[in-house]
């Protein structure tokens, strides 16, 4: 049998944080004991590459790749115990067995990363696996927030669809719809009741709006007491009282389709719908289609969130005029990647306080 007890501690960092602030994560890292090999994919930066290279082991591959992840998560049999990531890597059942395999000098034993949301992970096959999962909900509320609302008044104004006309000479154009909906004496509806939704609840009331709220089970009526708005009992009723829907429900198999063909025939004719949550919670295909259709409900939309993202993004929302689109960028604030950072280490230096980690093996 293998002996761990003088195998030194090894992470694999899939995307470092952003700017500065990658450095200041990979020496704490190194502070906890645990040796980074940091993959430099991600890192755009020529300068801070280098300054990468010059103190920390590096590779160069496709975090969204399952193979390559879990060939470099084995690393020809030296392995890990630590991965951390940003962005939604796909950590799947086959990529953690081949982590946590008999053989490994080093067995998975930790998963974090800098974001709240792990619907890419397959949580069951981890703790299966005995592998943690750490994220940071709610590091980017206020960054989302800000987005969020950001998207509403967009979709009630017409900035950017407005500002496209004054570009191309269309005066007139620029002037249609008006006088334009507002915040203002307005009824927000959110979907989802966690850190995110409470900020958008706070802010919008500054501009005079009134706020409704549909939580998940939890948002108990004893929850909601302290809220800047409204608990109301079912989504429908949500839909059809609101002048703008923003949803903030997470990925789960209970919000798979939440929102779709159906539900979307219930809101109030000209009301707004803001998606910064993720893609599944809304159909794009059903968006699309009820807002070319004048007689349904929604006549606006901002989304931040889509089905296939990245250099393959690609959506029916592409070519809808009445839809503003933004590419998955709501909680990218530099504050919010530093506290997300941040909170994760911390995460990190407990687990390895807890656990010894580093003093003794996995198993």
């Amino acid at each position: 049998m293998l002996d761990h007890h003088h195998v030194p501690g090894r992470v694999l960092v899939v995307d470092p944080a952003l700017g500065e602030q990658a450095l200041t994560e990979l020496a704490a890292l190194t502070d906890l004991g645990l040796v980074p090999t940091v993959n430099l994919r991600r890192v755009a930066d020529a300068g801070l590459r280098a300054r990468i290279v010059a103190d920390w082991e590096t590779v160069d591959f496709d975090g969204f790749s399952e193979e390559e992840l879990a060939r470099h998560l084995e690393d020809e049999g030296r392995g890990y115990q630590a991965l951390k990531c940003r962005a939604g890597i796909p950590l799947t059942r086959a990529v953690l067995e081949r982590a946590t395999q008999e053989g490994l000098r080093r067995r998975l034993a930790l998963v974090g990363r800098a974001a709240a949301g792990s619907d890419t992970f397959d949580r069951a096959a981890a703790q299966r696996l005995g592998v943690a999962i750490r994220t940071t909900p709610g590091a980017n509320a206020a960054a989302v927030a800000e987005l969020t609302v950001a998207l509403m008044l967009d979709a009630l104004r017409g900035v950017s669809r407005r500002d496209d006309a004054l570009r191309e000479g269309l005066w007139s154009a620029a002037v249609e719809d008006l006088p334009a909906g507002s915040l203002a004496d307005a009824r927000v509806g959110l979907v989802g009741s966690g850190a995110i939704a409470r900020r958008v609840a706070e802010l919008v009331r500054a501009f005079g709006a009134e706020v409704w709220v549909f939580g998940s089970p939890r948002f108990t009526p004893e929850r909601a007491a302290g809220w800047p708005g409204r608990r109301v009992e079912s989504l429908s009723e949500l839909l059809a009282g609101s002048d703008v829907v923003s949803v903030h429900a997470p990925a789960t198999a209970q919000t798979d389709g939440l929102i779709g063909a159906e539900e979307l025939r219930l809101m109030r004719p000209g009301s707004v719908l803001i998606n910064t949550a993720r893609a599944s919670v809304v159909r794009e295909e059903a968006l699309d289609r009820a807002l070319r259709d004048p007689a349904s409900g929604p006549r606006r939309a901002a989304v931040d969130v889509f089905e296939v993202e990245g250099p393959g993004f690609s959506s029916v929302l592409a070519d809808n005029p009445h839809c503003t689109l933004s590419p998955h960028v709501a909680g990218m604030t530099r504050s919010a990647m530093r506290a997300a950072s941040r909170r994760l280490l911390e995460e990190f230096a407990h687990f390895v306080k807890e656990t010894g980690l580093l003093s003794g093996g996995l198993r």
